[in-house]
């Protein structure tokens, strides 16, 4: 496996585009849930300065050498851009934002935002697992905040198959998270 690892990093330092995407594909989402954090309601912006990141790190491919210092660079550039947003005088014009106090220090917050951006990342991996039933009322109970009564009325069916599906989602997830003994996971359901 460690083998695998280097001749990803050497491709990658080489020039070839096949093993950006396979940072593109780790790292993508995570991101996006971290800039998205940062950024609160501007999430055209959080994925513009994600992709822009990614930019950043093929232009600097050279200087990696490891896995741990690719996620890093990710982590800090996208944290910096969010910053210099958030900072800047057209989000000052256009938009109604407050800098949120731990993007300008190294606390345990910061840090917490990217375990939870991971850890997210995580669970919508497992959750594409699930039947498509589960996944969609997933989705709009979770990730869009939709009551049972709403969902029932979204996915047209009754509120009981809402509740049937939503029931055996969160089984199979509790399930598929203590196999891989990811404690964390009890923390975000």
């Amino acid at each position: 496996m460690c083998n695998r690892f280097s001749t990803i990093i050497a491709n990658f330092q080489a020039g070839d585009p096949a093993a950006l995407e396979i940072y593109f594909n780790t790292y993508k989402r995570p991101l996006h849930y971290f800039a998205k954090s940062l950024l609160k309601h501007h999430a055209v912006e959080a994925e513009e300065i994600v992709l822009d990141s990614f930019v950043k790190l093929w232009q600097q491919r050279t200087g990696f050498d490891s896995e741990e210092k690719i996620k890093a660079f990710l982590y800090i550039v996208t944290k910096n851009a969010c910053l210099s947003f958030l900072n800047s005088a057209y989000a000052r014009q256009h938009f109604e934002t407050e800098l949120p106090d731990d993007l300008l220090t190294e606390d345990p917050e910061g840090y917490a935002k990217q375990i939870k951006a991971e850890l997210l990342e995580m669970i919508a991996k497992e959750v594409q697992k699930l039947p498509k039933t589960q996944q969609k009322v997933i989705q709009l109970s979770h990730y869009e905040n939709k009551s049972h009564s709403e969902i029932s009325e979204a996915l047209q069916m009754s509120k009981n198959t809402v509740y049937v599906n939503y029931s055996r989602a969160i089984s199979t997830l509790k399930k598929a998270f203590k196999q891989q003994k990811d404690w964390l996971f009890t923390f975000f359901m």
